[in-house]
């Protein structure tokens, strides 16, 4: 006898059938929407070898460098090489968050006698002798609020909400601490790398360099973030005086190169530029300044002036970072030495953030004077690594160098392409942009699939400005003039290149490629700034038209991406399946990583145990797990018995 109760069981089975069965149905037509619209965009790429792309590849089958281009840079031809990666992991337990993060650098030798003959041997023994830097930070969740920036609600001011509140979960679920520990422990390991006195020749990054620059520079404005509220930094000590606000807003400006006219006069760059000359030259009128910055033709004038009487004006506790004495301009004292305290900055903070000394407990690495540091001091942090890096780099003459496996970016097809046809140095483009395949690398890869019988690996793109992320044809079609992004601004020019490239195919079967990645490296003056590698551009910045330098190898060929791709070729290695089209050094960085993770893992649970048994901590231990942790173990052991 049916009951009303199995009737409604029924009923609500026969519903929930039907809404699986209907998913479903949703799921397929979707994925086949998807696909086919994929292929329509592949199909649209035909011809586009031919037609436009082909003047934009460069193919290095013969993989071969040139040794007299190595000497000059170098110094020498036996080159020392390192690549870094690193790893992180939160990890909650009990009432606990445990943000754990490393980073780990593989080296090795690389011999180039020839041509032809280079010779690549690597290091072993990576987890006794290798160097890496470490830190851990144990903080109750309800602490997390105060060090983690990314996880505050803020109102349309942009000040902190204090009213929204979330759970445990998502906290653990959504908290960025670790992956910006992680991030500093890869820039201030590269740092090291660069300050020792046998330094890498070659230093190579997991990591897009330029678009961390970028971000870091974002999150770390003045204008985003409250460094009364939100930094443990300012007051710190740096290099025997306190960090100031001023300080922090223009040492994220003033380490350009001056040999490369870097940081450039224009745009929101025009008063770091300005700063850096004074600094350089001693006190200057107006007119001297725009003589020595070549700030020619209508409307400079007036915007200098306005840019001179904001600098010697203090803002929201900010500068003023200019004096003015009769007609003559000169930059406060205070600046002087700037980028030296930084560097005593650093060196200490991040010192003590991995330091290896035991007796250094957490509230000394991430506190400062009681004020906890935050994701937005662990960001200047790297940011300032990163740039006291660059400096090294320059001074140095070591190949920087940033490898990404997997990019997202559309810069290729939306900017380079569309910007050099309209001031007239590709006479054809791509086509409608949002007609083709969603990503460069998507792009490149089914065009290396279909014109696998022309283009040879390894091949890369032509070396381009990474400022033309920022830069687009005119935005009302005039002819020669170009716009910026957001804001009509241009990011940072003359200071990384980027290109994308392929190293490998099968044995078999050429169409079978590896994956297509993208690099970028540091742009290196008396090398990258000849008439054949520069581009001038020009911006139309409102009541004047900025000239913007950018490098691009659309007319010439790249000494340093002919090393490059000689040295990856030799360390990729199709046997070995994680390595087809990656290069060996980040293999083993990452490999050395994540040991270091899977070691952190065990001590977490032997420390997880070694508190559960603890008589004494028995009631303790009730209390502080949560009732998900305590569910979770109730259904482990029925599963179990």
């Amino acid at each position: 006898m049916t009951t009303d109760d199995d009737h409604s069981d029924n009923v609500l089975r026969s519903a929930l059938s039907r809404r699986l069965r209907s998913t479903s149905v949703q799921l397929m037509a979707g994925a086949q929407r998807q696909v086919t619209d994929y292929l329509s965009r592949f199909e649209n790429l035909t011809g586009a070898y031919e037609r436009c792309l082909r003047r934009l590849i460069r193919q290095y089958p013969d993989r071969r460098a040139d040794p007299e281009f190595v000497e000059s840079f170098f110094g020498t031809r036996t080159l020392r090489f390192a690549g870094i990666d690193g790893t992180m992991a939160p990890k909650p337990m009990y009432d606990l968050l445990i943000f754990f993060a490393g980073a780990y650098a593989s080296e090795g030798t690389v011999e180039v006698a020839g041509e032809d003959e280079m010779v690549v041997r690597y290091d072993e023994k990576y987890v006794n002798k290798g160097i890496g830097v470490s830190a851990v930070l144990p903080v109750f969740i309800n602490e997390v609020r105060e060090i983690d920036q990314t996880i505050l609600e803020r109102d349309e001011n942009g000040e902190i909400d204090i009213t929204v509140t979330h759970t445990d979960d998502w906290i653990v679920d959504n908290s960025a601490f670790a992956d910006y520990m992680m991030g500093l422990a890869e820039f201030y390991l590269a740092f090291r790398l660069s300050e020792r006195n046998e330094y890498p020749h070659i230093l190579l990054m997991d990591r897009t360099l330029s678009a961390e620059l970028s971000s870091f520079h974002g999150e770390t404005a003045p204008e985003r973030v409250n460094l009364d509220r939100e930094s443990g930094l300012i007051g710190a000590d740096a290099g025997g005086r306190p960090l100031t606000k001023t300080d922090w807003v223009y040492a994220r400006r003033l380490f350009g190169n001056p040999d490369l006219g870097t940081p450039p006069a224009r745009g929101e760059y025009l008063l770091p530029r300005i700063v850096s000359e004074l600094l350089s030259s001693g006190p200057m009128t107006r007119e001297e300044i725009m003589t020595a910055l070549d700030l020619q033709g209508p409307g400079w004038e007036k915007r200098v002036d306005k840019v001179l009487k904001d600098a010697i004006r203090k803002n929201r506790d900010i500068g003023p970072v200019l004096k003015r004495r009769g007609e003559r301009y000169e930059a406060i004292p205070q600046l002087r030495g700037l980028e030296d305290r930084i560097r005593a900055l650093v060196d200490d903070v991040c010192g003590r953030i991995f330091s290896e000394d035991e007796s250094i407990l957490y509230d000394r690495r991430f506190k400062i004077d009681g004020r906890w540091l935050t994701t937005v001091d662990l960001a200047f942090l790297s940011l300032m690594s990163l740039s006291l890096t660059i400096q090294n780099c320059w001074r140095k003459h070591i190949l920087l160098v940033g490898v990404a496996k997997d990019s997202s970016a559309r810069d290729f097809k939306r900017q380079l392409v569309p910007t050099l046809a309209h001031v007239g140095r590709l006479t054809e483009t791509l086509g409608a942009t949002d007609e083709l395949p969603d990503s460069d690398r998507m792009l490149f890869q089914w065009m290396s699939l279909r014109e696998h019988a022309r283009l040879k690996v390894p091949w890369a793109t032509i070396e381009y400005d990474t400022a033309f992320k920022t830069i687009f044809p005119h935005k009302d079609g005039e002819d020669g003039l170009v716009s910026g992004a957001r804001r009509n601004q241009i990011s940072l020019n003359k200071t990384f290149v980027k290109a994308y490239f392929q190293l490998g195919e099968g044995e078999r079967d050429p169409a079978l490629r590896s994956n297509v990645m993208v690099y970028d490296r540091l742009v290196y003056p008396g090398f990258d700034d000849g008439e054949e590698q520069t581009l001038i551009l020009t911006h139309d910045y409102g009541t004047t038209h900025e000239p913007v330098k950018v490098v691009c190898y659309c007319d010439a060929d790249s000494k340093f991406q002919q090393l490059i791709m000689a040295l990856f070729s030799r360390m990729t290695k199709k046997s070995v399946p994680e390595l087809f089209g990656h290069i060996k050094p980040l293999f083993i960085a990452d490999k050395v990583a994540k040991y270091y993770y899977k070691q952190f893992s065990r001590l977490m649970n032997s420390t997880q145990t070694w508190i559960a048994t603890r008589p004494e901590l028995r009631k303790l231990f009730f209390y502080l797990t949560t009732f998900r942790e305590r569910r979770s173990e109730i259904e482990s052991t029925r599963r179990s018995a």
